[in-house]
């Protein structure tokens, strides 16, 4: 049985951004960011005070599957 803990920014390695810095990157919201975390787009992670933030290469991630899209 695998017992699946929240995951927080003081157990993951690499810079983190913000959700106003991911949604100014995309042209987006901080809402929208949000909405791609709740839908699974892109994964969150929480600071030591609750704090939505999301990995670089995540968000990078997420940047080349936009591009690829839109070059179809």
């Amino acid at each position: 049985m695998t017992i699946n803990r929240p995951t927080t920014a003081s157990n993951v390695d690499g810079e983190l951004m913000t959700r106003q810095q991911v949604a100014y990157l995309f042209g987006a919201t901080s809402a929208t960011v949000a909405t791609w975390a709740r839908r699974g787009r892109l994964p969150e992670v929480r600071d030591d005070a609750g704090r939505p933030r999301y990995l670089c290469a995540d968000v990078e991630e997420l940047r080349r599957t936009v591009i690829r899209r839109k070059a179809r």
